[in-house]
């Protein structure tokens, strides 16, 4: 059986407005653009870097990707099997 090797990339994008930072995460996964989304706000006076809000962000996105891959996994099986599933 030969090794076959896929690659997929993901591109994340932040933007910083004062506190607020939103950041976005997309694929293309088969015929389908994927985009996963994540906001995060520090308030004024916390003592946290400003990449701490980038970090939450840019985590929530993909979490939010992610979860789009889980339920397109359980769809696949679904129409496999005919039963409802899920994946996680």
């Amino acid at each position: 059986m030969g090794h076959k090797k896929r690659e997929h990339h993901v591109e994340i994008t932040v933007e910083r407005d004062g506190n607020d930072t939103h950041a976005s995460a997309s694929m293309r996964w088969r015929d389908a653009d994927l985009v996963g989304t994540g906001d995060a706000e520090l308030e004024d006076g916390e003592r946290y870097p400003k990449r701490v809000g980038e970090e939450l962000a840019v985590a929530r996105a993909l979490t939010h990707l992610t979860r789009q891959l889980f339920v397109t996994t359980a769809g696949d099986i679904e129409s496999v099997t005919g039963e409802s599933t899920s994946v996680r």
